[in-house]
Formats: structure tokens, sequence, C-alpha cells
């Protein structure tokens, strides 16, 4: 309606007539678009049935004249008929004129109450054809033609040929801002299909065979067991072969395990096919839901002629790697087999997971299978999320593929050995190599700001509530929702006491393993003791020295006990080192205190004494689970690291600090490693990426035995953007590496000449090439790195030249 009204306005401004103003207006042969003369009185519009039409007349020059001819013009549009507007939308349509066939809703014709003579022909008919047509012409069909028209041309679009992976990367990014580019080429691969394949004739005979019905294999690709004896439909399991790009029949894709006797049919199926390798994509539970039995045992199980045994795990924030041994007895011979199992445990339903985790599984299954190749398929483990036969079932999913490629294509880093480090360190004794380490540390910050995910507010919605905003020291720094954790605790006076700037980061062997938060304000100290409680933290790292009390307030005490909102704070040991501090907490729940009650002498208060008993009862049960539930907490606070500096000036106080931390963590109570560890800082972002990346990567130097301080970086900036100074915790970062390096010996037997030595000699290293006792005590005297600058290189080159010369 308003569009209309202008439109009027301009026609009456520029003296022309409306339909020279409105595109695609012709000059009205209906009796909606009849136009009046300028000097007509006011009233119903003037039909005219012989298709001749009357062009307006011009504005007189008078200002009040055309401010009377204005409000007369509005006036008429505010009396127009519903028929009657309808009609100007339809021409503004470009809908034909009512001369030839005229359109109207059935709806808005029977309530019109203009000047429209009824249509002269059969009622029924009439009013299904105009219905159809009615329906070919709304807005919602509009917008679906138009949208299969921009499919048709992103169709024309498909590339023809392969990308060139130099440019492979810019050929996403393009694609990003035209996302119906990734559509047209979904429509081209379904349109590839061929229906003549896609038969399931045998494997719908089999339902009870088929752990999910609805998804079925086709007849030309199925995977045929052997049969067995008396069971004749032995030979069918709902998997099928997958041909890759070097050979056919590369992959296994099967579904997920829901019933007992299936596993020993999954087992066969991997004995048959000779497989060394099992990847599974799902998880055993998804949101209370078992998606997926499961078929390892723990230690050792028969399924039926095939022995399976658990002999080793290792656990990481994403994935899970077995390893099997299968053993098959028969009168003859006693066969035995050695499978890997990759288990990605955090792909959930309807979603995609980290593309980061996604690509480091697979660089470790390709690893794997390049130190063992077998001719036999790789087996796959899935649901419905990738389901067959649709293996790529939504746009989505194959936007998702050209994700994943586009990161493995950037991000070409891959882990170095240990003893590189070594090595890396030296390069910056020559001018050249220093030049070309700095360019690729360079390169690296580039696609770690490019890799950084960017955290909209809608994404920390609770941090800008009104009532959190003054719990933030930087309203930039706020934790996602979906990674902060939340506190139970009823604390303090503000309406949402669940809020608490923090953030979870995943550490290399168990998600959400650190909790990075800042130094309390005045008024979060008792949401920051409610974290601890609430979340059984063992373990807090406070990298800032105290500042001005103002800003920072003390948030802990030397001696004795203290309140601290719900909780009383008990220290029970205290201790000073050159470069930290240790307070040994024990953190309980203040006891609930019942006010006293006095009793009416004339018994009036009797039923309220009843309640009164009954709530003592209850708040002695409850004191008696608070005494049970004892938080043993270990607050450990750096002196060597002065709030002004970046980094600080050696590594060896740090070192100290993560041994500290770590060994307090093997010896805390109450199953410590599932436990979080809360590391802070002044503002919650500078120095506790140091502190998670070192420890991350040290497990992978215990696990795997090798270092990717890159990928640690990008995994860490996930769910906090800010963390990792890129130019100065980055480099520093390496220097923590090789100082843990060198000061542990028992990394020596994996260094790369060592284990050639090891191969070649079959004996072990000699002791003379090892370092001595003395060596071992003198060596943290002697060796601390500092951070590099112009005045302190000349001492760096002449440490790390008196390691390499030992």
């Amino acid at each position: 309606m308003t569009s209309l009204l202008t439109a009027s306005y301009h026609s009456l401004r520029s003296k022309s007539p409306i339909s020279e103003l409105i595109p695609g207006l012709r000059p009205s042969t209906s009796t909606a678009l009849t136009q009046r003369n300028a000097h007509q009185q006011p009233g119903p519009s003037n039909v005219d049935h012989e298709g001749s039409s009357r062009n307006l007349l011009t504005v007189p020059e008078s200002p009040m004249a055309r401010r009377r001819e204005l409000s007369e013009v509005f006036e008429d549009f505010r009396r127009k008929s519903i028929s009657e507007l309808s009609l100007v939308m339809d021409a503004l349509r470009g809908s034909p004129s009512p001369g030839s066939s005229q359109y109207i809703h059935p709806e808005r014709a029977s309530q019109s109450t203009g000047n429209l003579n009824p249509p002269q022909s059969k009622k029924g008919r009439r009013r299904r054809k105009v219905q159809k047509t009615w329906q070919a012409m709304s807005p919602g069909n509009f917008s679906r033609q138009l949208q299969l028209v921009q499919e048709e041309k992103a169709m024309q679009a498909v590339p023809t040929a392969p990308i060139d992976a130099s440019k492979f990367v810019a050929y996403v990014q393009e694609r990003r801002k035209k996302r119906i580019l990734f559509k047209g080429e979904y429509l081209m691969v379904n349109r590839s299909i061929d229906n003549n394949k896609c038969r399931c004739d045998v494997g719908s005979t089999m339902m009870d065979r088929n752990p999910y019905p609805d998804t079925l294999p086709y007849d030309h690709n199925r995977v045929i067991l052997p049969r067995i004896d008396n069971d004749e439909n032995s030979h069918y399991i709902n998997a099928s072969y997958v041909n890759s790009w070097l050979r056919d029949k590369a992959y296994v894709v099967t579904q997920a395990v829901r019933t007992k006797p299936m596993n020993a049919e999954f087992w066969r199926m991997v004995w048959e096919l000779g497989s060394n390798c099992i990847v599974m994509l799902t998880k055993v539970f998804d949101f209370m839901r078992v998606m997926c039995l499961q078929y390892w045992p723990q230690t050792k199980f028969q399924f039926r002629e095939i022995e399976v045994e658990t002999t080793d795990v290792k656990t990481y924030s994403h994935f899970v790697i077995r390893t099997f041994k299968l053993t098959r007895k028969t009168e003859e011979s006693i066969e035995t087999r050695i499978v890997k199992h990759f288990h990605f445990t955090e792909w959930e339903l309807d979603s995609f997971p980290y593309i980061s985790a996604f690509i480091e599984l697979r660089r470790r299954v390709r690893q794997f299978m390049e130190k063992n190749p077998v001719d036999a398929p790789m087996v796959y483990a899935k649901t419905l999320v990738n389901s067959r036969p649709h293996l790529i079932d939504s746009v989505e999913q194959y936007m998702f593929i050209y994700e994943v490629l586009s990161e493995a294509v950037m991000c070409n880093v891959q882990p170095i050995e240990m003893h590189l480090l070594k090595e890396r360190s030296s390069m910056y004794k020559a001018k050249k190599n220093r030049e070309l380490l700095e360019t690729q540390e360079t390169h690296e910050n580039k696609l770690l700001m490019h890799l950084t995910p960017t955290l909209r507010i809608g994404d920390c919605a609770g941090g800008h509530r009104l009532e959190n905003r003054g719990k933030n020291r930087d309203v930039m720094v706020v934790p996602p929702d979906h990674a902060r954790p939340y506190l139970q605790t009823l604390h303090g006076e503000s309406k949402d006491y669940t809020y608490i700037n923090a953030v979870e980061v995943d550490g290399f062997t168990r998600k959400a393993e650190f909790i990075v938060t800042e130094w309390p304000k005045q008024s979060t100290v008792d949401s920051f003791w409610t974290l601890i409680y609430d979340h059984a933290c063992h373990t807090v790292v406070n990298l800032s020295n105290q500042g001005s009390q103002r800003h920072y307030p003390s948030f802990i005490h030397n001696k004795g006990k203290a309140n601290y909102g719900p909780f009383i704070v008990e220290i029970m040991n205290y201790h000073q080192y050159p470069a930290m501090t240790s307070h040994m907490v024990k953190v309980m729940k203040r006891p609930h205190q019942v006010p006293p009650m006095k009793v009416d002498p004339e018994g009036k208060g009797v039923s309220k004494l009843t309640f009164m008993i009954s709530d003592i009862m209850a708040t002695g049960a409850q004191n008696q689970q608070i005494d049970a539930e004892v938080r043993i907490c270990c607050v450990i606070q750096v002196r060597m690291w002065p709030i002004e500096n970046k980094v600080p000036l050696s590594t060896t106080g740090l070192i100290d600090v993560i041994k500290m931390a770590r060994s307090w963590r093997k010896r805390a109570p109450d199953r410590p490693e599932t436990k979080p560890t809360i590391v802070m800082s002044h503002n919650g972002v500078s120095r506790v990426g140091v502190y998670i990346g070192a420890n991350i990567c040290i497990d992978q130097m215990d696990i795997d035995h090798e270092v990717d301080v890159f990928h640690a970086v990008k995994m860490m900036r996930i769910n906090r953007p800010q963390l990792i100074d890129m130019k100065d915790e980055y480099k520093y970062l390496y220097d923590v590496m090789l100082h843990w390096y060198l000061s542990n010996p028992d990394y020596r037997i994996y260094d790369k000449e060592d284990s050639e030595d090891t191969d070649s000699q079959k004996t072990s290293r000699p002791p003379s090439n090892r370092h001595s006792i003395k060596e071992k005590s003198s060596f943290r005297s002697k060796f601390s790195f500092r951070r590099r600058n112009t005045t302190r290189q000349n001492e760096n080159n002449a440490v790390v030249e008196h390691v390499n010369n030992k």
C-alpha cells in the first residue's frame, strides 16, 4: 500500500500519468486501474468496460490545490476495494491485463465491494481455473520458480575438469559468497546416479539383518560373505564396497552394530575381507540414545570362532585409537591378525565435527595404512548421518567436504619429531636460516588468523546480558554459551548466578581439560570459588602476579579459614618457592543455618513446630552430605612473570610450574584425570595460551613422540580466539618445548638417530652417550632459554651450542 501511495505522489509531482512511472504497468483497461480527472469529486471509481483509458490530468500550479488533490488521491486509494488493489498488485507483477484474462483470488473476489462484474462462465469450472491460476501466480510459487532458475544456472557453472590444488582455496572462497553454486554441484551429483544400479532386492528380503532398515545396500556392490552351514542367509550383511580415486573396492561402508547377533557377523566380515583398519564415525550414545553397541571387548571376548582381544588403547580429545588382536582357531592351525580401530567420538547427530580434528584423524589413518599396507578394503562403520545409498545426503554435507578439503590444502603443516626442536633452534645462528624460519612462522601466523573462528554476539548471549555485563573485565572477551561452564550453587545477588567469564578448552587427551578464566573482580570472587566447587577442579594455576589491590582483589588468604559466599575455604598448607607459591585448600559449603523459632504457649504453634522438626531433620541430612562433598584443590601462583611482560625472561620458572601441576594431578583425590584444571590470568587471554599449549604438546610428546605447536594453537583458539599472541607467545612456546625436551633424557630413545642405531646394531645405546647423574643435576642450572632478541642472541647461541656439543 505504501508503494502505491508513493507512486501516486510522484505522478502528481511530475504531472505525468501513473502508468508511465510504474515499470511494467500499462495504461489501464481494467476497472481497478481506471483513472479519474483531477477535478472530479471523490467517490467510487468509474468503470470503463470498453477498454478506453483516460490519462491523469495535470495538477494545478497552486500549492493549496496540489495539497487538496494529493489528499483526494490518498482518500481514493484508501476506499479502494480489495479486488481493485489486487488487480494493481497483479499488474505490478506483470500479469496479463483483465481484458485478456482476469486473475482474481477467489477469497478476495467474494469480498469485493467494487464495481467489478461477475465472470460470465460456469461457476465450478471457472473457480477451479482461477484457483489454479492464482496458485501459479502466488508469491511463494514465484519465488520457487526463481529458485529453480537459479539452480539451473548454478548447474551450468559446475566445473568439468579437476581443480588445481593451487587454485582450490580461491575456488572455495568464491563459492562461499554464492552458496547456490554448491547446490548446483550437488544436484548434478544426484543427476549422475544410475537408477538401473540402485536396486536393493536382496536387502529388502533381509529385514532382520538390517540395523537401519531404511538404508539398504545396492545389489551390484554389496559385500557377499561365505555361507555358513544351516544358515542360508549368512551371505548377507548390510555393507557396500566403495571405490576410491586409486583403486576399486578400497572401502567398505557399513552400518552401526545394533544387536548382539550382529557383533559376530561384523567381526566375521572383518576377518573374511582381511581388513586391518576400522574407522568408526558414530558415538555409542548420542543424546541419550544408543546409536551403536560396543562391539569390541574391554579385555577379551569370543565371537563364535573369532577371539577379539584389546591390547592397547590411546585416548585423545576427539577420538580413540584401539589395537585389537584377532585369533581364529581351526582344526588345522591358529591364525592371528592385528587390527587398528579409529573411533571418532565427537561427531554428534545432525551436526558436523571440528574440521581440524577430522583432518587429524584422517592423517593418522593414512599414516597407519602406509606403514601397514594390505590388499584389503578399509571398513567404515557409519550411521544415518552419512548413510547409504545416499552417502552425501544433503547440500550441507557436500559443503562440509569442500571446507575439509580447503583447510587440508591450506594447513599442510605436519608434526615434527622431537629431536628436530634442537635443529630448529640452531637455525637462528645463520642469517639465511633465520630468515627462512621467520618466513615459515609468518606463514603459520597468517593461517592461524585466517582459520580462527569469529564469535558473534549471538554466540555469547549469556555474557552480554544486562545482569552479566559487569562480571566481564573486557566486553570483547566473552565466552560462547556452548563452551562456558555453568554454575549450579546459588550465590550472590545477581539474577543470573550461573554465569562466570570462563571458557572450556580441550586438551590433547580429553575434552574440556582446562577452564580459562580471568582474575575475579570484587563482585565475582564468590563465583570463582563456586566454579572450583561445582566443577570439582583439583588445580588452579594463576599466571599473573597480583597488581593493584583495587583492580585485582585478593581471592585467597594465607592461613586459617575464611568465608567466600556460601563456601568455607580452609588453608591446609602454604609453601613459597623461587618461581611460585602453593596453597593447598579445602573447600566446603557452609552449613544451612536454621533460624530459631518461638513456640506459642497456647499451642497454636504446634503445626509450625512439626514443620520445624522436619526442616531440622532435612538440614541434618544435608549437612552430612556437605561433609562428604569436600573439594581439595591446589592453588599455584607464579612469582616470576611480571604483569607488564608478555612472556617470562626464562623458561625455567614456567617449567617448574608445569611440573608441579602435573605432579599434583597424579596424586589428587576423586579421579583427577576426569576433572578440569583452571588456568587464569589478569585478563583471561594472555599467558594462559602458553601454559595450555605447553601441556598439549607435552602430552603429544609422551604419547606420539612428536610435536605440533601449530595444530595445538589452532585447537585452543576454537572457543577463545584471543589465545596466543602470534608475535611473542608463539615463539616462546617453541622455547618451552625445547627446554622440556632437553630436560627429559627419556625422550632420547625416540630420536631418529637412536632408532636407526638400534635397528642396525640391535643393542641399546652405550651408557657413555647418555647424560650421567651429575650432568642431569647440573643441567638445570646451566640451561635456561631466554626470549630471543637482539641483545640476548649471543647468549642463546652459546647455550644451544653447549647442549649440542654435549
